[in-house]
């Protein structure tokens, strides 16, 4: 599902540029810059956090700026007279599909980024993903938009764009499975009894990535994990048993690739996103930039074990959301958001987001939601705002 590029892309959108993905892609933007790899910033784009914004627009003077609220919108419009100013989501997919505009970067959380890489895509732009919903909910719209209009896609999760890395070296036909590396997170060697006291704040504390507040509890859940599950299937074409999770508690490997030979390679990295932002950014080229690197002059530790089955209820239950396909999938990811943040609000327990995704999926196969095969984006949509309330009336979790 990837498409290498001839070009290189010049004139740059960034979609939630306030947040982790987003304020790490400007500081590789400003390291490329430092190198002679200039990518012109044209809009960005943030949620709720109007004084990065604003410092934002201040250092890189965009010609368009997106923001959630209208209200937001109209202090930016106060503030900077002349600048385009648009709001919400419709906002969003302005500025996606914004002419002149050679690539999109796609740094949001949450279904509300499936619509602005569909309007990208169907520009024929090069879109650098990190919203893994677009592909977790709506895989076969941007597959179908991809093989109708010609755009690129280039992951910028690291594992994925480790697999990326790793499939070079071979044919599709020649690939037995991909293998994804998890570092099982904070709570990897607490025990199931003790994971219901476990607090908001304990499960913050990644040991390895600086992360967002939800992708950090989906890793310590696990859910994050089948989520990439989901993403890869659609970004390179496998089937789902082709796909494998490893742990890996350094997160050195971030993914590899089984051959039919035997052969197995493994893309090996410092844990730091803005390495694989550097790579989406200027694929198929290497800049050399000053970001982290792994030290070989000291004794390196790598240690692979199997996913102990049944140890991570919530990565089964969004797994078997990919089984069922269709709208499960989108269910699944929109109760899950809910879920984690009544965890961050201490509403329920831990184990109760696990708890919670099995509720809500068992309440989709019984109901209607799995009997309609329209996966339109309003339909999607209308799973997942479904989805969302039924995970936020849950009780006694």
């Amino acid at each position: 599902m990837t498409q290498s590029t001839s070009s290189e892309a010049r004139r740059l959108v960034l979609l939630g540029s306030t947040g982790s993905i987003g304020c790490q892609t400007l500081d590789v933007l400003d390291r490329l810059r430092e190198v002679g790899h200039v990518l012109d910033i044209v809009a960005l784009a943030a949620g709720s956090n109007l004084d990065r914004l604003c410092r934002q627009i201040d250092t890189y003077s965009p010609d368009a700026v997106g923001i959630a609220s209208e209200k937001d919108a109209k202090t930016l419009r106060k503030r900077y007279p002349g600048l385009e100013v648009v709001c919400g989501d419709a906002g969003l997919v302005q500025l996606a599909g914004l002419e002149g505009a050679d690539v999109v970067v796609n740094a949001l959380v949450g279904a509300v980024g499936l619509a602005p890489t569909l309007a990208a895509l169907e520009r024929g732009k090069l879109v650098a993903l990190a919203n893994k919903e677009s592909l977790v909910i709506g895989g076969a719209l941007v597959k179908g938009s991809l093989a109708e209009h010609g755009g690129t896609l280039l992951p910028i999760d690291s594992e994925h764009n480790a697999l990326l890395q790793c499939l070079q070296a071979g044919s599709q036909e020649e690939v037995r499975r991909l293998i994804l590396t998890a570092s099982g997170g904070p709570f990897l060697r607490v025990s199931r009894q003790d994971l219901g006291r476990v607090t908001p704040a304990e499960a913050l504390k990644h040991p390895n990535w600086s992360m967002g507040s939800r992708i950090t509890i989906d890793s310590a859940s696990m859910v994050n994990k089948a989520l990439e599950v989901i993403e890869a299937h659609y970004l390179f074409d496998m089937p789902y048993d082709a796909i494998d999770v490893v742990i890996h508690p350094e997160s050195t490997i971030h993914s590899l690739v089984e051959y039919d030979d035997g052969s197995i390679l493994a893309e090996l990295a410092a844990p730091d996103m803005r390495i694989p932002i550097q790579y989406a950014l200027t694929y198929p080229a290497r800049p050399q930039t000053e970001l982290p690197r792994l030290d070989l002059s000291s004794t390196l530790s790598l240690h692979l074990e199997p996913l102990e089955p049944g140890r991570f209820a919530a990565f089964d239950t969004v797994l078997s959301a990919a089984e069922f396909g269709g709208t499960a999938p989108a269910a699944a990811n929109a109760a899950d958001e809910v879920l984690v943040a009544r965890f961050l609000s201490e509403e329920i327990s831990f184990p109760g987001i696990a708890a919670g995704l099995a509720r809500v999926l068992d309440r989709w196969e019984q109901g209607q939601m799995s009997c309609d095969g329209d996966l339109s984006l309003d339909r999607l949509l209308e799973v997942d705002a479904w989805a969302r309330s039924v995970a936020g009336g849950l009780r006694g979790l």
